[in-house]
């Protein structure tokens, strides 16, 4: 029989001196490397932060919305102004982070760091709650806890501040902790009674994949995986709707503001049809993965030729359609182009998205890919399995929530296009479902 191995007095109440340890460990080696890159790659202003972070970061602080007027879309010559073209949470974060600590790249870097490791670190506290009483198993769920911090792929998210994965990484963890290691996860196949409502814990599910939403447009089916698997676990119809509400509140609300700012009412952003068409066309293939240094967005100007857009819609809907129209004409390049991001996102280990490393860096780095991959195929082989293997029906429901985040993570990348920095927001729930694999067999 494979049941939880640990007793009830560690199911409710955390080893508090480890957690201590591993949080006090976390934020300061997070904070060293966060110094570090600020001493290399500091910036003059936090809104000269690319991905358009930093202008729409000023903008916010101007009463300006989220808007950005430029041709760094690849329509040169013809400058657009995007009310619509980026989520909320990354441009806001910057934007408190000034309002604290004025334009001063290092203290707004680290403030970014403490606040989204906050989450992460209640993830590591539930994963605790489950500790196997074994001791491999104990030392084996500390490593895999810590291991993300040695991957520089992972580091990069905690520390910088341009793309949307730098915020979405600890909120992804968050949520897929309540699922895991949560009241309402039963800790085996055998539990006699149904767990309790914890309201606490609905509402922190709630506002984390709130959150989530509005870090980025393509971790919507990411957002849906988790409400899912949460609802599947809640008692009672009540609490199913209250956390469906809440949830729903950020889509809602996020389509509601980009009909008063964009005049269009969108669950998305207006460059959502770019980047589409960017993974989908003609001259995708001749250039991905990108070289060193490089990225896709050095060939937008190829797709905008001889184009001329009045407004973002324009923008987005003509690349929306062109996107479409290749994959319904090009079936066989387009098949051949999901494998090279799929290689690329899970298989390759070689970090892709305009980076160039060398000498003791790029061992370093191709060491922590390599365990993220061991690790990915690991967890997911284990889940797949426990789907069908009667040995290990009681891990059958965390190992369906796991699949489903992977799956919904994964399919915007495929059928648009990734880069590793894309792939590196599930190294940490392949670490929670490894800790949460170890603490339900024996």
């Amino acid at each position: 029989m494979h049941t939880d191995p640990t007793p009830d007095h560690l199911q409710t109440r955390a080893p508090r001196t480890l957690f201590a340890a591993l949080f006090l460990f976390t934020m300061a080696l997070s904070s060293a490397s966060a110094t570090l890159l600020a001493n290399v790659d500091i910036k003059p202003s936090i809104f000269q932060i690319v991905n358009f972070t930093g202008p729409t970061a000023l903008s916010l602080l101007h009463g300006g919305g989220l808007t950005v007027c430029t041709t760094e879309m690849g329509t040169l010559g013809n400058p657009i102004c995007f009310h619509a073209a980026r989520m909320l949470l990354p441009s806001l974060t910057v934007a408190a982070g000034y309002l604290l600590f004025g334009d001063r790249f290092l203290p707004v870097m680290l403030f970014k760091i403490v606040l989204f490791l906050l989450p992460l670190e209640f993830a590591i506290f539930l994963a605790l709650k489950r500790l196997p009483t074994s001791l491999p198993r104990r030392i084996g769920t500390v490593f895999l806890l810590l291991a993300p911090f040695g991957m520089t792929i992972f580091i990069a998210n905690v520390v910088n501040l341009p793309v949307e994965e730098d915020y979405a990484y600890s909120l992804i963890a968050f949520a897929l902790a309540i699922i895991l290691f949560g009241p309402f996860a039963s800790p085996s196949s055998s539990a006699a009674s149904p767990p309790r409502s914890h309201p606490a814990y609905i509402l922190a599910f709630a506002l984390a994949v709130d959150a989530l939403y509005l870090s980025k447009s393509s971790l919507s089916l990411a957002v849906a995986a988790l409400t899912i698997a949460l609802m599947l676990q809640l008692r009672g119809t009540l609490w199913r709707v209250v956390l469906l509400l809440l949830v729903a509140a950020a889509p809602i609300g996020w389509a509601l503001h980009q009909h008063h700012a964009s005049g269009r009412y969108s669950l998305g952003t207006s460059l959502d049809g770019v980047n589409l068409h960017k993974g989908n066309d003609a001259i995708f293939l001749a250039h991905y993965p990108p070289p060193p240094l490089t990225s896709l967005d050095d060939f937008d100007p190829d797709l905008n030729r001889g184009l001329y857009f009045p407004n973002e819609w324009a923008f987005n809907d003509y690349h929306l359609h062109a996107g479409l129209a290749y994959i319904r004409s090009h079936p066989a390049a387009t098949l051949h182009a999901e494998w090279r991001k799929f290689h690329l996102l899970y298989i390759s280990l070689t970090k892709y998205g305009s980076s160039d490393p060398h000498g003791l860096r790029l061992l370093i780095e191709t060491a922590g890919l390599l365990l993220f991959r061991v690790l990915f195929w690991g967890t997911l082989a284990v889940s797949l399995a426990a789907l069908f293997a009667p040995s290990l029906r009681s891990l059958r429901g965390p190992a369906a929530a796991y699949l489903a985040l992977v799956a919904a993570c994964s399919i915007p990348y495929l059928v648009g296009f990734g880069y590793t920095r894309h792939a590196s927001i599930l190294i940490y729930p392949a670490s929670l479902m490894g800790c949460r694999i170890l603490a339900t067999r024996r």
